[in-house]
This record gives structure tokens, C-alpha cells and sequence, in this order.
């Protein structure tokens, strides 16, 4: 279990380092750390260990950030009205980063348990960065056409980031939206059971109490530091499937997700900080498997860097395109 902590240490040293150093030790410490993540991802050791057994220390981890993660958020919130401009753009990029990597992937391992309890961590989690239609999103859309034209959250190839960014933030509330209005026709549900409109209430709801207790400057720091999580997020989903096609049989429907449809990390040590998300393959075909038992499998396509050093690269479309459309093309040519 104590193998999955890192989060926790990414977590500690914003509030630690902003009082005690300052803003600015504050920002470099955060992209050392990420940096140090890259060089794991591409100098350390890659394989396959035997998944871990048990579940509820593991589980435990999960429970456990989240209500950090939100705390972490609230002083953020609340420390604003003292904050220069310079510690309160840090703060912003700072908190905003653990927000859309761990917060978001303890948001993801909670809302795919089926455990209602930790569905309600989950959903907590998702209105700590204002994005609670995700869970509607990526269960009912992404993990049924994952890698087909049809999913929102599957980039194209030669599809860059900033277009895709722009097309799956519409496109994956567009989808919940359509969902939910289903589901409530078909079991003939009030349109307050509508969880679309439910969230947009509460986070309303949210908003003014953010406005109460903080001013518009505290409000104004939620809006911005969700903004940085939502597109960290959304470079996750950009890299994870990126230029990949499913087949289709011959009735019109896309055939069942293997291992080639994800990319994946085989890095051992590097996916012990991100809940094991680089073995995104194994993910996609048990969603409701615990993260600890994720494998990695051989065949899978593996990243060129990582997941930490692949986002970075997608910072840059044309350097991204130079690296992964050949890779994507090659792919495409091998034997199913």
C-alpha cells in the first residue's frame, strides 16, 4: 500500500513550502517533482510485477486524498485575500496540477468502484474542479467507444491538443447530457433526477457560497486553478488513446477493446505514482478492476516517455505529431 503514497508527498509540499519558503519555492518545487517524474518514467525499470493483493489498505489511500486534495483547495480558497499576485498564480498552476493528476485519478479509481460510497468521494472530488459530469461521461461514453469516432474524450490523428481540448470539454458534456436525458425518459424520472441540471445546481450553489466566504477573489481562484485541472485532465485523455481505431464488424459496431486500442507505461516505479493509470490497456478491459491489480501486457503500444514526459510533449502539436504519427502509422499497418 505505502507504494502508492507519492501523491500525498506532491500534496504536502504546497502548503509546507508556500508558508515556509515562499511562493516561488513553492511553483519550482512542484515542477522539480514532475520533472523527477519524467526521469523515472524513462530511466527506471519497466516490466510486469505481480499485482498486489488485498483491498483495503488500498482502498484506504483513495478515502484518504480526496478529503486532502478538497482541504488542500479550501485553504487555497480562503488564503487569497492575503495572497500577492505572484503567490496567487502559484497557488493557481500548484494546486490546480494535483488537483487534474491525483485528485483526478482517485476521482476516476472512485466513481469506477461501484462501491456507492466511494462514488460519493468521487463525485466530491469531480466539484473540486467543477467537471462532475465526467463520471456520466467517461462510464456511459468513453469506456463503450473508446478509440471510435463516436467517443469525444479519443483523440484523432494529427488532432492537436489545444483543438481537442476545446472539442472534448463540449463534447463530453454534450454526451452526459444526451445520456441523462435517456435515462430519465426511459424510467419516466422527474426532471430534477436529471444529475446534469442536479450539478449545475449545486455547483451554483457552491459558487456563491465560494463568493460568501472568500470574495470574488477566492471565487475567481476556484474558476482558474479547475480550468488547469480540467486541461491536465484532458491531456491525460489526449495521450491515452491518441490516433487509435477500433475495427467494425460487420453488423456496424465497433469490436470489443483489446490492448492495442490504449496506450500504456510499463514504467514500474512511475506508475506507482499514478495509481498504476499506465497500464491503461488492462483498465479498459476490467473498469472495475481495483488499480493495484492492473497489469501491463507486452503486446500493449507503450508511450515514448511516459505519461508524465508524453503530456509535456503534447504541449507541443508539432513535436508531438513528429513523434507519435509514425508510431501510430505503424500500428495501424501491423496484423490484427
Amino acid at each position: 500500500m505505502l507504494r502508492y503514497c507519492g501523491p500525498f508527498v506532491f500534496l504536502g509540499f504546497i502548503p509546507l513550502f508556500f508558508y515556509g519558503i515562499g511562493p516561488g519555492a513553492t511553483f519550482a518545487t512542484v515542477v522539480l517533482l514532475l520533472i523527477a517524474q519524467i526521469g523515472v518514467e524513462i530511466f527506471s525499470a519497466r516490466g510486469e510485477v505481480a499485482p498486489a493483493s488485498g483491498s483495503y489498505g488500498f482502498r484506504a489511500l483513495v478515502f484518504l486524498y480526496i478529503p486532502l486534495q478538497l482541504i488542500l483547495i479550501g485553504w487555497a480558497i480562503l488564503a487569497t485575500p492575503a495572497m500577492s499576485p505572484a503567490g496567487f498564480a502559484v497557488l493557481v498552476l500548484s494546486v490546480g496540477v494535483t488537483t487534474g493528476v491525483f485528485g483526478m485519478l482517485t476521482a476516476h479509481e472512485a466513481v469506477h468502484s461501484g462501491d456507492p460510497l466511494e462514488e460519493i468521494f468521487g463525485t466530491a472530488m469531480l466539484s473540486g474542479m467543477i467537471y462532475r459530469h465526467f463520471r456520466i461521461a467517461h462510464i456511459h461514453g468513453h469506456h463503450r467507444w473508446a478509440a471510435t469516432e463516436k467517443d469525444a474524450a479519443t483523440a484523432r490523428l494529427g488532432e492537436g491538443f489545444y483543438h481537442f481540448l476545446i472539442r472534448t470539454v463540449i463534447g463530453q458534456f454534450c454526451e452526459a447530457l444526451v445520456f441523462e436525458r435517456r435515462r430519465c425518459a426511459v424510467r419516466r424520472l422527474s426532471l430534477w433526477r436529471n444529475r446534469i441540471l442536479r450539478d449545475a445546481a449545486l455547483m451554483a450553489l457552491l459558487f456563491v457560497a465560494i463568493v460568501f466566504f472568500a470574495g470574488w477573489r477566492g471565487a475567481l481562484f476556484f474558476l482558474l486553478q479547475s480550468a488547469v485541472a480540467i486541461t491536465v485532465l484532458e491531456l491525460f485523455n489526449y495521450i491515452a488513446h491518441y490516433g487509435l481505431v477500433r475495427g467494425i464488424d460487420a453488423n456496424g459496431r465497433p469490436e470489443a477493446l483489446r490492448d492495442s486500442h490504449s496506450w500504456n507505461s510499463s514504467n514500474i516505479l512511475a506508475n506507482r505514482l499514478i495509481f498504476n493509470m499506465g497500464r491503461h490497456s488492462s483498465h479498459h478491459q476490467k473498469p472495475t478492476a481495483p488499480y493495484q491489480s492492473l497489469r501491463h501486457f507486452a503486446p500493449a503500444p507503450e508511450l515514448p516517455a511516459g505519461y508524465a514526459g508524453s503530456i509535456l510533449l503534447a504541449l507541443a502539436p508539432p513535436l508531438w505529431r513528429l513523434v507519435m504519427d509514425t508510431k501510430v502509422r505503424r500500428l495501424r499497418a501491423m496484423p490484427a
